[in-house]
């Protein structure tokens, strides 16, 4: 049992995603009581709090003490502490990312700078280009003007209007891009101004004399059971190639001779479908080591002579019905009409028919049960399967089908996370498990450690998921740097 408890935690497991966890508001709902307000205290900002009076800090934070302090006395009252997910993934996770955060990710700060040299250059291009497309030089970060000189003076097919002016999201200028190269190259302005400003200016703003960067995991912010990464966000940095890619390059080992490891989980959300539906063709594919994005693409074309375009609609087809996708929005996934759509997920499901069935039971036992669970008794609370409105009733219907396979995986990374760390401390090793990326764990690898590690912890990520019809499969990767691990 871990020694480690954490209020807020259970909190999360009960409603994910929910925005109102934080301790004013569960006093409030749960004690009637009204707690000093941190805007108050700081007039809302306009009052450092190292400049507020020593006694009244001093109530404030009390406050909080106490409070936290009745929380688990009532959750302990209520046998909650015992929870198996508590006890087993998410209060054991804290001591793995304190760890974490307080290790750091290495930076080389020259490679960084001149990343952020080529992205400035680009930028420069891309901004000359812009300018020349429309005849005329505009402000490209403000929507008003880009939305002027677009659907105005340009007469592009206009989005929707705002208040302030045209729409200029993502969507509506990539939608556009694809016709028009002017607005490709906004998109890529954008783009690369995020990339400047958010990772190299940044993290090289904030990196210490050791040249570490220490971000931040947040275990109780996600609807999907996943991490999320803040101050800086080091699971969004791209893995493309050319520029954006290059930003990696500049994360390599704090050890003299070391290298960074990557190991990433391979299709493991498909393996869960295969896994959790017991669906004959899709274990039979896994089992056999066949190419799975192949094999549903010669189910869904009718044929063996797959084309590598044909084969990444295969993949997106097994990607997006594990989250119950509809011909709609798949087509807007893949660019493609809605009743090929509609077609390529009706070939999907005829050609594995149990994961049809597994749904249609796992909808009926929600809706009898009022939740559905993930392999690790993790469970999401669904009220509204039984709703009147059709619109709030297939929402969560949505919910009920991605959950089961999207927290597991979350759930899954999260034990390998445990695990990995205990071995660590037991095995007494100088590597350092540095991030925490989606579905890969990335390490800082001390020189003469590298075939252990590679061996042991491939053997912990594979084998979370006790006696399963088909194995987990964990792909790694060994280079200087982070980039090249891709």
């Amino acid at each position: 049992m871990s020694q480690i408890y954490d209020t807020l935690l259970w909190e999360y497991i009960q409603n994910p995603g929910a925005r109102w966890l934080w301790l004013d508001k569960i006093a409030s709902r749960d004690m009637n009581y009204e707690m000093i307000s941190y805007d108050d205290m700081t007039q809302k900002g306009r009052i450092n709090f190292k400049d507020i009076p020593l006694k009244d800090a001093a109530d404030y934070s009390a406050e909080d003490v106490y409070i936290t302090a009745q929380i688990y006395k009532t959750q302990k009252e209520k046998n909650i502490t015992n929870n198996s997910v508590l006890q087993e993934i998410e209060n054991p996770l804290v001591s793995v990312l304190t760890d974490i955060e307080l290790t750091g990710v290495y930076i080389d700060p020259y490679r960084l700078k001149w990343i952020g040299i080529q992205l400035e250059q680009e930028i420069t291009r891309l901004q000359k280009e812009i300018h020349n497309q429309a005849w005329e030089e505009f402000n490209i970060q403000s929507p008003k003007q880009v939305g002027e000189v677009l659907f105005e003076k340009m007469n592009l097919p206009k989005g929707k209007k705002t208040k302030t002016g045209y729409s200029v999201s993502a969507e509506v200028l990539s939608d556009l891009a694809k016709q028009y190269p002017i607005a490709q190259n906004i998109v890529e302005y954008r783009h690369y101004s995020k990339l400047l400003s958010t990772y190299v200016e940044w993290i090289l703003d904030i990196l210490k004399a050791n040249n570490l960067v220490h971000t931040s995991y947040n275990s109780a912010v996600t609807t999907t059971g996943r991490l999320s990464s803040t101050k800086p966000n080091l699971q969004n940095i791209p893995v493309t190639d050319w520029i954006a890619g290059e930003i990696r390059d500049a994360f390599i080992s704090r050890f003299e001779e070391g290298k960074i490891m990557a190991i990433d989980y391979s299709q493991i959300e498909v393996r869960l479908l295969a896994i959790m539906s017991e669906d004959k063709n899709l274990l039979d594919a896994f089992k056999n080591n066949i190419d799975i994005h192949q094999r549903t693409g010669e189910f869904v074309f009718a044929t063996t002579n797959i084309s590598t375009t044909q084969r990444k609609i295969a993949k997106a087809i097994n990607f997006w019905v594990i989250y119950g996708i509809s011909g709609f929005w798949l087509s807007k996934m893949i660019d493609a009409n809605v009743g090929e759509c509609n077609n390529y997920i009706k070939a999907f499901y005829d050609n594995y028919p149990q994961v049809k069935t597994f749904y249609e039971n796992l909808i009926e036992k929600a809706k009898k049960d009022g939740y559905v669970e993930t392999l690790f008794h993790r469970k999401r609370y669904l009220p509204n399967l039984n709703d009147s409105n059709a619109i709030i009733a297939n929402a969560a219907k949505r919910e009920a089908i991605n959950m089961p396979i999207q927290w597991s995986n979350a759930d899954i990374i999260k034990k390998a996370m445990i695990q990995v760390y205990e071995y660590f401390k037991k095995e007494w090793l100088k590597s350092k498990m540095i991030m925490q990326v989606h579905d890969e764990l990335v390490f800082d690898v001390f020189p003469w450690e590298e075939d252990i590690l590679q061996k042991n912890i491939t053997n912990i990520m594979e084998n979370i998921i006790p006696n399963p019809p088909i194995p987990l499969k964990a792909d790694v990767a060994i280079w200087k740097s982070w980039r090249d691990c891709k």
